[in-house]
């Protein structure tokens, strides 16, 4: 009892203390050069009629603090522009109030100029200045719209983004073009894919509080990597908070079809509630480092060796039914700021743990030249975990430097049981198929930032940047197996597939290792208004990547009692699997890994660039240069003939970049801009590992040939800025990809098609985009708490095949894959502050896009357009405590692909949802 007391006791004078700290006010905010928006450094604000002040630091950040509920004017100064005056400058007890101000440049001193404030309450606007500043063509969203949105994760923020779709729920599509041609920076640093099969990155790991914004860049300038086309996803994590801050959510989540329903599991581990296995699906100690083959047993007798190690792997194949729980999620935030001697300290922290239960009702089936190869239905019941942690530290002295140490921690996992029962047409059989899958994955980055400002030529401003990360992917002991009776015979038990290509175990463990370090100088080597500002910088990027697996088939020993065996195999998995069955000659072991089921690659690039940003005349902003890109890609592995495989890709890249800015007014900006840029094949693309992908039914294996595809881009876009928070923008954009790397699906004398990767000639990409932000205040007052945010994309494409292309349903033109004619996302916000209610009805299609593309007897598989609505609300209880729900999927359309045959468009794979509800509770001060 006495620790609940002193508990409760501890929050009192805590609560207290805060209410005490509250009764003040303060003003904060950023000063830039109205022209570039370039942060101005050592700039003075002064409260009128006191000796209260501030200074601003090297992010052009001041605060003025410790002030009085009331009104204030403000008078800001800096060397060589016009002093400003501030009146009517709200303050209110327990608020900042946020100032973003810009200053003009003058040559003479001038009279002061004297405004009236608009005090921010929200961000939004501050991304909107990003973007119309901005030295490309970029579309932000800020930390105030992800609230307003309820995003839980990154992915949640994404998806309301210009141009960009998810694909699978976690992974980004920009202007239709998939993720080979898109990249992600966290701070500024690269990061490594969450997913070994693809270049791409799962972004539900990062938690929606602590992203400051979100900025996609649609162009390149040479400063950024060269290696993407759709866009450049830029995330910036929290560095100094305004003031201390503690928040804790809870959300608890239900779908019908997911929740509290029959859920079929198998035997796991103690540990899969966090994402990884405790040892319960690792490799036998028994398996030597050596293949499992009789040649290998020298001095021993093979075949009892191999009744040993069969026995060493555990009878756990059967299923079983339980209860799946309701989705929850928990989240807590914690951060503040210290300053003292002019130096300010920041620390920032989270802790996130989410789990779900997903069951999907499939229908699966597949077409050749000939016809239908086989019709399954099933079911897919995945338990997925992810939790992680983030801790930033940040430093900055009074005005000329800042470092920040940053720190993410991801952690997931998937616990998934498939199961398929149909037709298999070209065996004349009728099948029931399972799989039984776990995969934890974890991501480790550290990033050390610095940024200083050296009163020299006019302001040198240095930047640099080292980064760490490892990512770690885990699939123990994934198993296949089959039960099976010919068509022909109504009557005919089901008997076990014991056939070492059909039940199978296969082990697997990737990791990957990236690490880079960059520095940029940006000067203006003369004093002159219309001289240009020069910026020029170095990098290193080195990912490392080491992949092994293992594979284990099970087989019938020939010569052995036929009646008896038959009667075995009709009966559940684990009475086939028991020992006496190992002992008695009847099943033995055999390993099927191939020679190319391991490979190791590393790829080095080291960049140097140099650009201008030069305002030739006025109004009229240059920024052109160019970026040197030296790339090594080498791969280490064996072919299946045990042939030693090297691949080693050495190119040396000059990448231009060139855009116009025409400041036509105040709110209205036209830009043009052209660029190179490139995209490399992926480690997994060229490796000759080959794997069976159960749920797609397909073998996948790499394509040692493929070369990096060049683009050249062209884009304009015209921008209004109608307000704080509001805008029109209206963009055209054109891409020609040389040697674009497409996926492909071809026919084998297996029956089952295999996925693969290969270059075509060349392809056209070329498109239309809408971006609407408008308050509807305009139409009336009581409207003015409404908001309206859309995008609009129109895209088409078009790719040359050339020599790639092959007969059947191939022709020689088509789209892209994966990109889709039309994109539309359509927000309607409520957003009453001062009652603390939130609202938001959203809406979101995506066109249709092959999602594989077929050649020699296998039709393009398409993935069918369908419709989304979302809404959210929240409410503010009380000053510390909001309650929110969110219903999702609300028209629960199902999912379809079809496929191109000679008999027309036919449905080859259909799933289903179902409307999802949550409802969180969260506590914050």
């Amino acid at each position: 009892m006495s620790k609940h007391v002193f508990a409760a006791l501890l929050i009192m004078v805590f609560i207290a203390g805060n209410i005490t700290a509250q009764n003040k006010g303060s003003i904060t905010g950023k000063i830039t050069d109205k022209q570039n928006n370039e942060e101005l450094i050592g700039a003075n604000i002064l409260v009128s009629g006191t000796s209260i002040g501030a200074s601003t630091d090297i992010d052009g950040i001041y605060a003025v603090k410790n002030l009085d509920p009331g009104v204030y004017e403000l008078k800001v100064s800096y060397i060589s522009y016009q002093t400003l005056v501030i009146k009517d400058v709200q303050v209110e007890a327990g608020k900042e109030t946020r100032l973003n101000i810009s200053m003009v440049s003058s040559a003479t001193q001038l009279e002061e100029v004297v405004v009236t404030a608009e005090a921010m309450r929200n961000s939004e606007a501050a991304v909107l200045k990003i973007q119309k500043n901005s030295i490309n063509i970029v579309d932000g969203i800020s930390a105030e719209l992800i609230k307003k949105n309820n995003s839980s994760d990154g992915t949640d923020i994404l998806k309301t983004m210009t141009g960009v779709t998810i694909s699978e729920g976690k992974y980004a599509y920009i202007r239709g073009i998939g993720d080979r041609y898109n990249n992600t920076l966290l701070n500024g640093a690269n990061l490594p894919s969450t997913d070994p099969e693809k270049k791409s990155f799962s972004y539900d790991i990062f938690p929606a509080s602590l992203i400051e914004n979100v900025v996609t860049a649609k162009t390149f300038t040479p400063d950024k990597p060269a290696d993407f086309s759709g866009g450049l996803v830029q995330i910036q994590t929290l560095e100094f908070p305004q003031s201390f801050f503690w928040d804790f959510s809870y959300s608890a989540g239900y779908n019908q079809s997911n929740n509290l329903a029959v859920f079929k599991g198998y035997q796991s581990g103690a540990s899969d509630w966090l994402g990884q296995d405790d040892g319960t699906r690792s490799l036998p100690s028994l398996v030597p480092d050596f293949k499992l083959t009789p040649g290998n047993f020298s001095g021993m007798n093979a075949d009892s060796a191999l009744r040993v190690i069969g026995l060493g792997f555990k009878n756990n194949w059967d299923l079983k039914d339980t209860k799946s729980m309701v989705n929850g999620s928990y989240k807590l935030s914690i951060g503040d700021k210290y300053e003292f001697g002019g130096n300010t300290l920041g620390l920032v922290g989270s802790l996130s743990y989410a789990s779900s239960f997903d069951v999907k009702n499939l229908e699966k089936s597949a077409y050749t030249y000939e016809g239908l190869r086989y019709e399954y239905s099933g079911s897919t019941y995945n338990y997925s975990v992810v939790w992680g942690a983030l801790a930033n530290i940040s430093f900055k002295t009074s005005t000329n430097d800042k470092i920040s140490f940053k720190n993410i921690y991801n952690q997931s996992g998937d616990d998934e049981v498939t199961l398929y029962k149909g037709d298999y047409y070209a065996y004349s059989q009728y099948r029931e198929t399972n799989n039984l899958k776990f995969v934890s994955r974890i991501l480790r980055s550290h990033q050390l930032i610095g940024e200083h400002r050296f009163n020299l030529l006019n302001g040198i401003n240095l930047e640099w940047n080292t980064n760490f990360a490892k990512s770690f992917r885990d699939e123990p002991d994934n198993r296949r197996y089959i039960y099976s009776k010919n068509n022909d015979d109504p009557e005919e038990p089901l008997r076990f597939q014991l056939d070492q290509s059909l039940a199978s175990r296969f082990f697997s463990d990737l990791e990957d290792e990236n690490t880079g370090a960059n520095i940029s100088i940006t000067m203006k080597p003369f004093a002159e208004r219309n001289m240009p500002t020069v910026k020029f910088g170095a990098g290193y990027d080195d990912k490392g990547r080491s992949f092994n697996a293992r594979s284990f088939g099970f087989k019938n020993i020939p010569g052995g009692n036929f009646f008896r065996e038959d009667t075995i195999l009709q009966r559940s998995v684990e009475e086939i699997f028991k020992p006496e069955n190992f002992d008695n000659r009847f099943i033995q072991i055999v390993e099927i890994t191939k020679p190319s089921d391991s490979y190791s690659s590393e790829q080095s690039v080291f960049a140097s660039y140099m650009m201008f940003d030069w305002e030739v005349i006025d109004k009229v902003r240059l920024i052109f240069g160019a970026r040197l890109e030296n790339s090594q890609q080498r791969l280490m592995s064996r072919s299946q003939t045990d042939q030693p495989v090297e691949i080693n890709n050495n190119n040396s890249d000059l990448l231009p970049a060139v855009s116009i800015t025409y400041l036509f007014n105040d709110i209205t900006n036209f830009r043009f801009a052209y660029s190179k840029t490139l995209a490399r094949p992926e480690f997994r693309e060229l490796a000759p590992f080959s794997y069976f992908d159960f749920l797609a039914n397909e073998l996948v294996i790499g394509n040692e040939s493929l070369r990096r595809t060049m683009i050249s881009n062209f884009d304009f876009r015209y921008e209004l800025f109608m307000g704080p928070g509001e805008l029109l923008a209206l963009s055209v954009y054109y891409k020609s990809f040389t040697d674009p790397i497409e996926q492909i699906l071809t026919a084998s004398s297996a029956l089952e098609p295999i996925r693969s990767y290969k270059n075509a000639d060349k392809a056209e990409n070329y498109g239309f985009e809408m971006e609407l932000r408008k308050s509807l205040g305009f139409i009336s007052d009581y409207l003015s708490n409404f908001s309206l945010v859309g995008n609009l994309s129109l895209i088409s494409s078009k790719i040359t095949l050339g020599n790639s292309g092959v007969e059947g349903f191939q022709t020689s033109e088509r789209p892209l894959q994966g990109q889709a004619n039309y994109i539309l996302n359509a927000g309607l916000y409520y957003d009453d502050y001062q009652n603390g209610i939130n609202s938001s009805l959203t809406f979101n299609k995506v066109g249709d896009r092959i999602s594989k593309v077929g050649t020699t007897d296998i039709g393009d598989i398409i993935q069918k357009s369908r419709d989304q609505i979302d809404f959210s609300f929240s409410k503010r209880i009380f000053k510390n405590f909001a309650v929110k729900a969110v219903v999702k999927d609300i028209l629960a359309q199902d999912y379809n692909f079809v496929q191109k045959t000679p008999f027309g468009e036919k449905v080859v794979e259909e799933y289903n949802t179902d409307m999802s509800f949550s409802l969180g509770l969260s506590l914050a001060f």
